[in-house]
């Protein structure tokens, strides 16, 4: 019985990362570099077409202070996540994001941290970090964060609620590719608060074996944030993504 039950699970231990460096060309102090990495691990497989999987990431947004003094952390985002995700010709994942956003050496009010945000994701591909290998790609994200109503533990006073994000692009030739990212939130405040972002972007990559080498340029045409708003604002960088093969 024990060996019937095992034969459903394998350890596929695959995995990706990214990570990246962008710039804020801008004389607002509270944008100058991001700095951002990423790691995910697919632990375990049950009947080839569900994953167990786990993912770090850690997201450092720099400012620039009085007196030019640069490099300044300014937020810093922590995540863990860990779920499942469903194989077929699209991939539908189910995870729990331990979430948390915390201000660094400044004291606002609105500055409290969110914590573990429910996700559904529906994608045609398998980890959006993976992405470049596809002529296309699109991925939508309901995020629903729970405090107040199921227990009060799970989130400190947060600022969102519900929130909905898509992701898509397609490749302009084996080097670049246009894209944009769309994302609508509403707030657990009272009165609620609405916060948004259109940013359509252009990446130029490079891809090899073990992974892909790229820039990138986006413009924030449409930016309303809980802390900050990058409205009208370009952001430039660089990055690389590491991967394993993904089946």
């Amino acid at each position: 019985m024990i060996f019937i039950l095992l034969s459903f699970f394998s350890a596929p231990l695959e995995g990706t990362a990214d990570l990246f460096l962008g710039y804020y060309p801008t004389r607002d102090t509270l944008f100058n570099v991001d700095v951002s990495i990423k790691a995910r691990s697919y632990l375990i497989r049950i009947k080839e077409d569900i994953d167990f999987f786990a993912q770090y990431s850690s997201y450092l947004e720099m400012a620039e202070q009085k007196g030019k003094v640069v490099f300044d952390p300014s937020f810093t985002t922590h995540s863990i996540i860990l779920g499942f995700q469903y194989m077929k010709t699209f991939y539908y994942s189910f995870f729990l994001d331990h979430w948390c956003r915390h201000l660094i050496d400044r004291e606002l009010e609105e500055g409290k941290v969110v914590f573990n945000a429910l996700n559904f994701e529906f994608s045609n591909v398998k980890d959006p970090t993976r992405n470049f290998s596809e002529d296309y790609y699109f991925s939508g994200c309901y995020l629903f964060y729970p405090q107040g109503i199921i227990v009060d533990w799970l989130n400190s006073k947060p600022y969102y609620r519900h929130r909905f994000m898509l992701s898509a692009g397609k490749k302009i030739n084996s080097v670049s590719r246009a894209g944009i990212e769309l994302e609508y939130t509403l707030s657990n405040d009272v009165p609620k608060q609405t916060y948004y972002t259109i940013c359509p972007g252009i990446d130029f990559f490079k891809q090899n074996e073990s992974g892909t080498l790229y820039s990138f340029f986006k413009y924030y045409l449409k930016a309303k944030g809980s802390l900050r708003s990058a409205e009208q604002k370009l952001f430039f960088g660089i990055g690389y993504t590491f991967n394993s093969p993904c089946k």
